[in-house]
């Protein structure tokens, strides 16, 4: 690009990678100070340069060693180490015009195996950023380019970065949330024990006692009353009789006479075989996500 030329801005967010594509950054918006570290104290990162031409691979990590001095760095000369397995980085510096695979096809098979690296595209030819859009690139820059530029892309490409992992955080956490065990406490044996209502496969009063029926087939007996287990156990348990209280994720079949539960036989009550096939089908509803 021309100095003094106006340049072109595009601007996308894709929610389901987290990764917002900002291309173009005029020289005006370019700062003098680049003194700065990873946004967030104890955020560690590391930053990969793959690159064919040495001269701006080191360029490009003495530029980041001024930024901050504490980012992990990997050089690459091409694209063979960046597509390993084991390949793990924050940030990647990646030359699109490669000997063997180039680096546009490299960033489509990095987002295929499911990573959210933070993608700033090197080309000498303008006109092949505007396939980052595919790949979900944040941003690139154009040989040959200046001290100046790169360093505010660097700096932009860790705030990137820090977003990207308070996202991916946020929706781990949220996940951990939705899957995490409930757990009750039972007196049981004189002592008290936790029990993971998730694997309990089906409860029933038996002389005054409740026994649960584990999912590693360990019972445990309290004593108790089943109405009370069956308030706090959630949706995913039905009262099918007086006497059973049923884990619908358990269920291999039923009818109108017996569910089948686990290894178990268990014994539908009259006027209940209706509210059954109702919970269950509320049941699949939800683990399928209908």
């Amino acid at each position: 690009m021309r100095e003094g030329t106006e340049p072109s801005r595009f601007a996308f967010h894709n929610k389901k990678t987290a990764v917002h594509v900002s291309v173009i950054i005029s020289a005006s918006e370019i700062t003098d100070n680049i003194n700065i570290v990873c946004p967030k104290e104890g955020c560690y990162m590391k930053l990969a340069i793959c690159d064919d031409d040495k001269k701006i691979r080191e360029l490009i990590e003495e530029s980041v060693r001024e930024v901050s001095k504490d980012m992990e760095i990997e050089v690459f000369a091409d694209a063979r180490g960046i597509l390993a397995p084991v390949f793990e980085a924050d940030i990647l510096f990646l030359d699109i015009q490669m000997p063997g695979i180039d680096g546009m096809n490299a960033a489509r098979m990095i987002r295929a195996d499911g990573k959210k690296t933070v993608i700033v595209f090197v080309t000498a030819l303008e006109e092949e950023v505007f396939k980052a859009f595919e790949v979900g690139a944040f941003n690139y820059i154009v040989k040959p380019f200046g001290k100046k530029r790169i360093t505010e892309v660097i700096k932009r490409a860790i705030e990137q970065a820090d977003e990207v992992r308070y996202i991916e955080k946020a929706l781990t956490e949220k996940e951990d949330e939705k899957h995490s065990a409930h757990v009750i406490t039972v007196r049981s044996g004189g002592s008290n024990r936790k029990v993971i209502l998730s694997e309990i496969v089906y409860a029933e009063i038996f002389d005054r006692r409740i026994i649960l029926h584990m999912k590693d087939r360990d019972n445990v007996d309290y004593n108790g009353r089943i109405s009370e287990l069956e308030s706090i156990s959630g949706q995913d348990f039905f009262r099918v009789h007086r006497a059973y209280l049923i884990n619908l994720a358990y269920v291999k079949s039923y009818d109108s006479k017996s569910v089948r539960v686990g290894d178990a036989e268990i014994p539908v009550a009259r006027g209940k075989y209706q509210d059954l096939i109702k919970a269950y089908l509320s049941y699949y509803t939800r683990r399928e996500g209908l």
